[in-house]
């Protein structure tokens, strides 16, 4: 057991890192409208069906599979964006160093912070462009949680402690 008299702070440093966090944005984003809209024929048919019967042309069946299809689809695009913490030295000498302001340093201070995977400014701004607001709001509230929240693994997740309340056995 460690003791606060014997406890090595310096090797306790050596093994620390940064907040990260991840978001996941997906390059099929458009296929939501298509699935919207898929949705809809199928609840329609299903409604459909129980007045008149099923169609001879497959209906909601073959709906679903279309629907299936592209929700593979819209899933196959994701990708998993990961980001770090950066203090305000780091975002200061990132200003300095770059000599931009605005969005340019926006871009150029997420493409720092960066874990994976790694892009340039250009390619920052490209993806903002690229995968609309929505999305890159969600990358930047990534990238201010990773700067600002404290880091807790959610309880959601975690194993649930079982008592007699619950009518379980310890």
């Amino acid at each position: 057991m460690t003791t606060p008299q014997d406890f090595d702070f310096d090797s306790w440093l050596d093994g620390a890192d940064k907040p990260q966090r991840s978001v996941t944005v997906y390059q099929k984003a458009g296929l939501i409208a298509d699935l919207d809209v898929l949705a809809e024929k199928i609840s329609n048919a299903e409604s459909e069906d129980e007045v008149d019967g099923p169609p001879m042309g497959g209906g909601v069946g073959r709906l679903r599979a279309e629907y299936a299809k592209l929700a593979q689809q819209f899933h196959d695009s994701a990708l998993t964006i990961r980001v770090q913490g950066l203090d305000e030295d780091e975002k200061l000498a990132i200003r300095d160093k770059t000599g931009t302001e605005g969005r340019e340093l926006t871009y150029a201070i997420l493409s720092e912070a960066l874990v994976s995977p790694k892009a340039t400014p250009d390619q920052v701004a490209k993806l903002k462009v690229r995968i609309g607001e929505a999305q890159f709001a969600g990358i930047l509230a990534a990238f201010h949680q990773a700067n600002n929240a404290i880091p807790a693994v959610s309880a959601d997740f975690l194993p649930k402690s079982s008592t007699r309340e619950d009518g379980d056995e310890y």
